[in-house]
């Protein structure tokens, strides 16, 4: 079940249609706080767009977040014969993790220079994938950035390894704002912080706990009457997280 955070679905769809200056939210929450949810939600609404999401907490490498996206866009009917190319013509070359290890001098210059290689592809590969969405975006008819472009949505950013967060930080998220006509939506337990000038385009939205008007009206909507005029009590005792808060209802509605 959802509950409507209006205020974030609200500054979600200003974005979308150009009536804000930024063009990617942040949304920055504990653990259960419904940010899932939210990113879920705003993907049902504007279905209408071609909307690429990431669960970036099942993606190990950029070469994914990249291929993920692609697919997603192609079965969508943008045309990525050109990303599809150099993605065959680099093919998988694997990003060695060096974290915990030891070689010596010549393993250690064929890591690099393979780390190297991967770097150097990432970069030519995001390029043209953010090139065709951008692309799309300007093929729609408008031509004057109306809100039709693609949405890229990315979701767990916090539970990804530290080099996958630095790529999206330092490459991928400049890539997708510089277009000015790619929309993104990033969630996590901790967000990017972005440098001069895309910092200006990303605006980051604290979610708050539910409150007990919001439970109340949850409450309503479920229609279990045996807690209506407890959602004050039901709130304090859940911390307002709408994933305590949900388990709750449900295992309620099991046992009534």
């Amino acid at each position: 079940m959802h509950v409507d955070r209006a205020r974030e679905l609200a500054d979600a769809a200003r974005v979308i249609s150009d009536g804000a200056s930024h063009r990617a939210l942040f949304f920055e929450g504990d653990e259960g706080i419904g940010k899932t949810a939210l990113l879920i939600e705003l993907h049902r609404r504007h279905g209408d767009s071609t909307v690429c999401h990431v669960d970036l907490a099942t993606t190990w490498a950029a070469f994914d977040v990249l291929n993920h996206i692609y697919r997603q866009a192609s079965g969508q009917g943008i045309r990525m014969d050109s990303f599809r190319a150099l993605k065959q013509r680099y093919g998988e070359v694997p990003t060695v993790n060096f974290h915990g290890m030891s070689m010596d001098r010549s393993h250690l210059d064929i890591a690099l220079s393979v780390n190297a290689d991967r770097e150097t592809q990432n970069s030519a590969m995001s390029d043209e994938l953010v090139a065709r969405l951008a692309e799309s975006a300007t093929g729609s008819g408008s031509g004057s950035g109306s809100g039709s472009g693609p949405i890229v949505v990315l979701d767990g950013f916090d539970r990804c390894e530290p080099p996958l967060q630095s790529w999206i930080s330092t490459s991928f998220l400049p890539d997708l704002l510089a277009t000015r006509r790619i929309t993104v939506f990033l969630a996590g337990r901790s967000v990017p912080s972005l440098s001069h000038p895309y910092a200006g385009a990303v605006r980051n939205l604290i979610l708050p706990p539910f409150d007990a008007a919001t439970v109340q009206e949850w409450i309503d909507l479920v229609g279990i009457e045996e807690l209506k005029g407890s959602a004050e009590e039901l709130c304090s005792r859940l911390d307002g997280l709408p994933s305590a808060i949900s388990e709750f209802l449900s295992h309620f509605t099991r046992e009534g």
